[in-house]
């Protein structure tokens, strides 16, 4: 099943760039992803049982006590899935470093067994591509898969009057035998409140 909502990602385009500067002088390019990243690590810890797995023989979920994500990454040789190991212990920078690193491996093909295998929860950005949204197919045996798309400046309605923002559409694929619509809706509201509260933000991501 697949949940889709969207989020105005104004104030997450201006913390963007108040780190770029700051990420290049470490030597990385901070892109969306590693911010996405830490938003999802507080929603994921909240609602557990999206970090999980299902053990088809026995009928038990397995909740997993780590944080592995799985990076959707387009190739000439088609889609190859590298994983990012205990995301929450590294900072903002250190992600962007390790997303790029395996990036790199996996369009040169030199991705190991290691940096393809025991992810827990799965992003794919296909926002570069364009799209407005779809129904991103889960990377098994994760229990969930967020697809993240392109950036656009749209005109919103807030407090009263017309103002253009940056927004951008989320859509969550689930397995509706752990989890049900409602859990998900929740778990991806608390996605979002994260992204659009910069506070928030800048407190988890750094």
């Amino acid at each position: 099943m697949t949940h889709v909502d969207e989020a105005d990602v104004t104030e997450l385009v201006l913390i963007r760039e108040a780190l770029k500067g700051s990420a290049e002088k470490r030597g990385v390019k901070l892109t969306y992803l590693p911010l996405i990243v830490k938003a999802l690590i507080p929603a994921l810890k909240e609602f557990p049982y999206l970090n999980s797995s299902l053990d088809e023989q026995s009928g038990n979920i397995i909740l997993k006590g780590y944080y592995n994500f799985g990076i959707a990454v387009d190739t000439e040789q088609g889609l190859v899935v590298s994983v990012v190991k205990d995301a929450d212990t590294k900072d903002i920078f250190a992600l962007a470093g390790e997303i790029e690193r395996l990036a790199e491996k996996a369009r040169a093909g030199q991705l190991t067994l290691e940096e393809v295998h025991g992810s827990t929860f799965t992003i794919t950005n296909v926002g570069a591509i364009g799209g407005l949204f779809a129904t991103p197919i889960i990377n098994l045996p994760d229990v969930a898969i967020l697809g993240v798309y392109k950036i656009v400046k749209r005109p919103v309605f807030r407090e009263g009057k017309v103002e253009v923002r940056d927004m951008m559409y989320l859509s969550l694929t689930f397995d509706h035998r752990v989890v049900d619509g409602a859990y998900a809706a929740r778990f991806t509201t608390r996605v979002i409140e994260t992204i659009q509260d910069p506070k928030k933000l800048l407190t988890e991501v750094l």
